[in-house]
This record gives C-alpha cells, structure tokens and sequence, in this order.
C-alpha cells in the first residue's frame, strides 16, 4: 500500500524523481539564469576607474575579493561583449591588447543601479571617499561572504584574515 509520500515522489507516467534532485537542478539552473549579474557591475566599476584589460580585470577582482574568487576568462569576456554591444563599454586596441572603459550610458547605469557591492565601489573611489558607514557595511558584507566560503580557506587566507582581525581589535580597545 502506497502512502501519500510515495505518490509525491512519482510524475506522469509513473517515472520515480527523486525531490531533492529535482531541488538541485532548480537552483542550478537559477543560477544560469543569473550568471554574470554581479560581476558585470564589478567590470562597469572596475573600468570607470581607469581602462583595463580583460586579464587585468581578473586580476583586480581577485584582489578584491581577498584571493577568493577569480572569475574565468570565459565568464569576464562573454560579459565584456554583452556590456559593449548594450553600449555599457567601449573597447579600444592597442598593442594586440582590447582594453575597456565605461561609457556615459555604462556610468549612468552604474550610478543608477542598486547592487549590494556599491559600497566597494566608492570605497574603491579615492576621489569620492566612502563613508565610514558604508565601509563598515562593506566589511559586514565582506564577512558574511568569507563565512560562507569558510571551507575554501588556506593557510596564507588564514593568515591575512588573522592580520585584519588584529588591526580591527586594535581599533575596538
């Protein structure tokens, strides 16, 4: 005799799915749908500071993520080529090298658009400055994220994290 559970786990034509599975490749396949939204705001902030290459722009965000993510090439150049061809980004060539700038359009959709990093990017403005609420939220932000990746953490991120935790305890005597 079936009960209740057995019949949720049973579709159309009596295949078995497995509801976890089924959850799984949900959400995997949101995150497709929403691939490359926060790093395109990263690229449009990184290139209105100054032109940069697509590697540079690696690199940079590696940096400013604390050496937690590096974003693959594939990722950075299809979102360079969707945010030029929407006008967002320029593209000049100079010595076998494409490099990229923002575009009015590209800094009114910047300065208009809400995204959680936005307090990183006036912290990344020398000329601006951030507020030192805004820099305490990116910090929040920042740990939340460092948190979640807690199993990703090696050594030398271990190491640089102590070093931050000792300045900021300084700061909070």
């Amino acid at each position: 005799m079936q009960n209740e559970d057995d019949n949720f786990n049973k579709i159309n034509f009596g295949f078995d799915i497995d509801p976890n599975v089924m959850i799984h490749k949900f959400r995997h396949s949101m995150h497709g749908m929403t691939r490359g939204f926060g790093i395109k705001y990263w690229i449009l902030m990184l290139v209105s500071k100054e032109k940069m290459t697509g590697a540079q722009m690696i690199d940079k965000i590696y940096d400013m993520s604390f050496g937690f993510w590096r974003p693959s090439p594939g990722s950075i150049y299809s979102i360079l080529k969707y945010l030029s061809e929407g006008g967002l980004v320029k593209v000049e060539q100079s010595d076998n090298k494409k490099y990229y700038s923002i575009t009015p359009k590209g800094k009114e959709y910047l300065d208009s658009s809400w995204f959680p990093w936005r307090s990183a990017s006036s912290f990344m403005n020398k000329d601006e400055g951030a507020s030192i609420d805004e820099t305490v939220e990116t910090l929040d932000n920042l740990s939340e994220f460092i948190l979640e990746k807690e199993k990703l953490l090696n050594k030398e991120n271990k190491k640089i994290l102590k070093k931050i935790d000792e300045r900021l305890h300084s700061i909070l005597k």
